[in-house]
């Protein structure tokens, strides 16, 4: 029994060392961007903390001899419900993901997506903000990334 808990503890140990080696080299990527991409980042190196640690206890459960299959079919099953059901939101923030680091729109921009025209004054990783015709408009990033966008020089005009 002592065997297996301390196999258990390692286990845990060995995944908490890779996140953080993970988290660094995240970290270290991040240089390469702006502060923009801060949040993004932030996201990843959290998500894969979370993701590792989360699988370093299940194994580590399984080191003590508990049958952790069901709750792995189980917790199959409610990621790909819960990934059906939130298909959209998620699609806009891998889209946002895609934005900050790409830049393919700036704050200041004037933009025509959607029927809708005006100056980007927000972006972030669920929508992007643009304000013109009277009103303040809220555009998902998926349609950004999945419609034509016409970012226009306003010098012309």
């Amino acid at each position: 029994m002592t065997s297996q808990f301390i196999q258990a503890l390692l286990v845990i140990a060995a995944f908490y060392i890779a996140s953080l080696l993970i988290d660094h080299a995240i970290k270290q990527f991040q240089r390469r961007f702006d502060s923009t991409a801060l949040e993004t980042f932030r996201l990843i190196s959290n998500s894969q903390r979370a993701i590792l640690l989360f699988i370093g206890i299940v194994l580590a459960l399984s080191k003590l001899g508990f049958d952790v299959a069901a709750l792995v079919a189980g917790l199959g099953l409610t990621g790909f419900a819960l990934g059906f059901a939130l298909k959209d939101a998620i699609s806009n923030l891998v889209a946002g993901i895609m934005i900050v680091l790409y830049k393919p729109i700036k704050l200041g921009n004037y933009i025509e997506v959607s029927n809708s025209k005006g100056t980007v004054i927000d972006l972030n990783l669920r929508y992007i903000t643009i304000k013109g015709e009277g009103a303040v408009h809220l555009i998902p990033n998926s349609l950004i990334l999945s419609n034509k966008v016409s970012i226009i020089d306003r010098e012309d005009d």
